[in-house]
């Protein structure tokens, strides 16, 4: 099994960056505005990004430290794996602890979804730095068809 993991430090506050991963204004802010559904634990939440479709993950943990959801919809490479956001308060800053875990292998699609996974925790990371961050469509694209 393969993981992505990524992680970055920020002075913003813990209910800032909680409230970025937990709900769904703040989802929208930084990974999709295409995000609709429920963002507490048992819900469902989908995530479309225009003609190149979409996931849709069920929420099994949301609290202000841990959010993990499990894909149930999407490429199948997706299928079955969970993305994992934790949260450690550092004393002087917060760390976010970032895993997408259980992939089959590592795949050519497997490096382009770490690549954009990146791409999408800086947004991440602008955003409740600054207030704006970059989430699809105005999100930084990689591929050279525009993905």
């Amino acid at each position: 099994m393969a993981n992505i993991c990524l992680t970055f430090g920020t002075e913003a506050r813990q209910d800032t960056l909680a409230n970025a991963v937990r709900t769904l204004p703040g989802l929208a802010t930084w990974w999709t505005d295409g995000t609709s559904g429920d963002p507490d634990a048992g819900g469902e939440i989908a995530f479309r990004f225009g003609e190149a479709g979409g996931f849709d993950m069920r929420v099994k943990e949301s609290n202000d430290h841990s959010v993990v959801w499990e894909c149930t919809g999407g490429p199948d490479e997706w299928l079955g794996t969970d993305v994992e956001f934790k949260i450690q308060d550092e004393g002087t800053h917060r760390q976010l602890m970032f895993r997408h875990t259980d992939w089959e292998a590592e795949t050519p699609f497997f490096h382009h979804c770490s690549m954009k996974w990146a791409t999408f925790l800086l947004s991440l990371k602008a955003y409740v730095e600054t207030g704006k961050g970059r989430p699809f469509p105005n999100d930084l694209k990689i591929e050279a068809t525009g993905m």
